[in-house]
C-alpha cells in the first residue's frame, strides 16, 4: 500500500501482509529463510529503513537479501525504482544480475524483463501506467543515484501515488564516501547496505560501528542507522556441513586463523592492521626447515634457473634447479648491469641451462637486463629467456589478486605435497618466509604486501623468496620421483563460479516459483 495525499509532501511505501517481501519469497524461488535473514528484510522494508548488515562470505547476501528486496518492492509498488551498486563490476553483472535473470525468467510471458548489456537494468510490466525498474551502476557511476527521487504520480485511473525509491549498496566496503553521501542527498524510501568486511576505516565501517553492537546487531530507530548487524559462519547451517568444516580447516591452515582473510571470510570481522596476516603459517614453516635440511640423496632431473634482479644496493639472486633439489644459490649486489648479465650468463651455461629453462623477473630493471642477455653482444645469442610478471592474471582469479600471490600459495601446497623437495639451507631466505605477508584486497582477493611497505617494515626486500618463488612457478616432480597426487582444487573458485549465473546450482538452490501467487499480487495492484 502506498499512503496517497492531495498536496505532494513526501509519501510512505507500506508493504502489506499480503505483498510483504517475506510473503513474496515463495514467489521468487527463495529457499526457506533461516530467522536472521527474515529479520533484517523485515527490518529492511519498514517505511524510511536505513538498515546496513556485514556477512561472512557464503552467507547469501547477493543469492538471496539483495534481490529479495529489490524484486518485492517493484512488485509491490508499480513505478517503483530499485537504485544499486557495488564495490565491482563482476559483483553486479557476473553475480547479482546473473541471479535477477533467473528469477525474472518464469514471469516474461507477464512482463517482466532483465536486461545484462551496457544497460544493466530489471524491469516489471506497467500496473495502471506505472512501470517500476531496478537500474545499476559500477562504483564510478554510483554518483548518478542522485537524480532519482521518490514522487508522487498519477496512475491511469488518476490516482496519485507515491512512486517509491530504494537504494542498495551491496560489497560496500569497497563503495566510496561519495555513494554514501549521494544515498543521503536523495532520502531513499529505502537504503539498504550490505558487504564482506573489509578495513577498519571507511563509510561502511562507520555504518556498521561493530564496537557499539550489542550481540551482533544493533535497532535503534531514533539513530541515522535505524538497525545493524554482523553475520558470522555460525549463523548460516548450509556452512556447517562436514565438508564446509573440513573446508574451513583446511583454509585456517593456508591462511592463519587470525589473518584477515579467515576474519572476513569466517567471522564477518573488519580488517586491522594488527590481523596476523602471514604469507606462511607455522605450519608451513616447519615445513620449509624440513625442506633445508641437507639430504645426500635426491632425484635430478631438468635444470632451471630462477634470476631476480634489483637496483639500490638490493640483492641479485640467482638459484638451480636439478630435479627436486635447489643445487645453487649465488647473491650478488652489482650495480653495473653489464656486469651482472655476464655473471648470470656464465652460471648459466655453465649448468648448461638453456635460455627456455631460465625464469627471469622482467619488472623493473630486470627488463633491460633480459634484453641485454638475449643481444648479440653480451649475451650471444641466449635468446627465449622466460620473462616472469609478477603482475599477471592468476590462473584463480576468484581467490588471487595477481599471479605472484598466487605462485606463492601454490609453493606452499608444493611443500606440502611433497616433502622430498630440497631447499637451500639459507637462513635468511628462512627469514624472508617468516616476515612475507597479504593483505585482503578491495575485491576480497589475496593479495602480496606491496614491496616499499615490505621494505619499510623490514628494512629488507625478499628477493631471495622472489627466486625460489619464480624457480618453482611451473615445477613437477622428475621423472622416477615418487608421485602423489596433485590435483589443483579451489572450492571458493567453484563456489564462484556457481554463484556467477547458475541458479540451480547456486549455494541454496532455487525452488520453483510460485507464478500464481505472483500473478495475485498484479491483478491486485491493477484493481486498486
Amino acid at each position: 500500500m502506498t499512503t496517497m495525499v492531495q498536496d505532494l509532501t513526501k509519501g510512505r511505501s507500506i508493504f502489506s501482509s499480503f505483498n510483504h517481501p517475506l510473503m513474496q519469497a515463495q514467489m521468487w524461488g527463495m529457499p526457506a529463510l533461516y530467522e536472521w535473514q527474515s529479520e533484517i528484510i523485515e527490518e529492511a522494508s519498514r517505511p524510511g529503513a536505513r538498515v546496513a548488515v556485514s556477512t561472512n562470505n557464503g552467507s547469501g547476501k547477493t543469492s538471496v537479501l539483495v534481490p529479495l528486496l529489490g524484486l518485492s518492492i517493484m512488485a509491490a509498488f508499480p513505478g517503483a525504482t530499485v537504485f544499486s551498486t557495488a564495490g565491482a563490476v563482476e559483483q553486479i553483472k557476473g553475480q547479482l544480475f546473473s541471479y535477477l535473470d533467473s528469477m525474472v525468467r518464469p514471469f516474461i510471458d507477464d512482463g517482466w524483463k532483465c536486461a545484462i548489456s551496457d544497460e544493466l537494468s530489471v524491469t516489471a510490466p506497467r500496473v495502471r501506467g506505472l512501470q517500476s525498474r531496478w537500474i545499476a551502476r559500477v562504483p564510478r557511476d554510483a554518483i548518478t543515484m542522485e537524480g532519482y527521487h521518490g514522487k508522487w504520480d498519477r496512475d491511469s485511473n488518476g490516482d496519485m501515488c507515491w512512486r517509491p525509491v530504494c537504494v542498495i549498496i551491496d560489497e560496500a566496503k569497497s563503495v566510496g564516501l561519495k555513494a554514501f553521501e549521494a544515498a543521503w542527498r536523495i532520502e531513499p524510501d529505502f537504503l539498504f547496505v550490505i558487504s564482506t568486511p573489509g578495513d577498519d576505516v571507511g563509510p561502511f565501517y562507520d555504518a556498521i560501528d561493530p564496537d557499539t553492537l550489542d550481540g551482533g546487531q544493533k535497532r535503534d530507530p531514533g539513530a541515522l542507522w535505524h538497525y545493524r548487524r554482523k553475520i558470522t559462519r555460525r549463523d548460516c547451517p548450509h556452512l556447517q556441513t562436514p565438508e564446509k568444516i573440513v573446508y574451513l580447516d583446511q583454509l585456517i591452515e593456508k591462511f592463519g586463523a587470525r589473518s584477515s582473510f579467515i576474519k572476513s571470510f569466517s567471522e564477518g570481522e573488519f580488517q586491522r592492521d594488527t590481523d596476523e596476516n602471514s604469507v606462511f603459517t607455522d605450519t608451513d614453516l616447519k615445513r620449509v626447515k624440513a625442506s633445508m635440511k641437507q639430504r645426500v640423496e635426491y632425484n635430478p632431473g631438468r635444470k632451471f634457473a630462477g634470476l631476480d634482479f634489483s637496483s639500490g644496493g638490493d640483492e641479485q639472486v640467482m638459484m638451480v634447479l636439478d630435479g627436486d633439489k635447489v643445487i645453487y644459490e649465488k647473491i650478488r649486489r652489482e650495480e653495473d648491469t653489464d656486469k651482472l648479465a655476464i655473471g648470470f650468463l656464465l652460471d648459466l651455461r655453465r649448468f648448461e641451462i638453456p635460455a627456455r629453462d631460465c625464469i627471469a623477473d622482467n619488472g623493473g630493471i630486470g627488463y633491460g637486463i633480459i634484453d641485454n642477455m638475449e643481444g648479440d653482444g653480451v649475451g650471444k645469442g641466449y635468446r627465449g629467456i622466460r620473462r616472469y610478471m609478477n603482475n599477471q592474471d592468476p590462473i584463480n582469479g576468484y581467490e588471487y589478486a595477481d599471479r605472484i600471490t598466487e605462485d606463492h600459495y601454490q609453493f606452499k601446497e608444493l611443500l606440502r605435497l611433497h616433502p622430498e623437495v630440497q631447499l637451500p639451507d639459507d637462513p635468511v631466505l628462512l627469514k624472508q618466509m617468516r616476515q612475507r605477508r597479504f593483505i585482503v584486497n578491495e575485491h576480497n582477493k589475496i593479495k602480496l604486501e606491496r614491496k616499499r611497505d615490505h621494505r619499510k617494515r623490514t628494512n629488507e626486500s625478499p628477493d631471495r623468496l622472489d627466486t625460489l618463488i619464480m624457480l618453482f612457478s611451473d615445477w613437477k616432480p622428475p621423472k622416477g620421483a615418487k608421485k602423489e597426487p596433485r590435483v589443483y582444487h579451489s572450492t571458493l573458485e567453484e563456489e564462484a563460479r556457481r554463484k556467477s549465473g547458475l541458479g540451480a546450482q547456486a549455494p541454496f538452490g532455487w525452488v520453483r516459483p510460485q507464478q500464481d501467487m505472483f500473478r495475485r499480487i498484479v491483478n491486485q495492484n491493477k484493481n486498486m
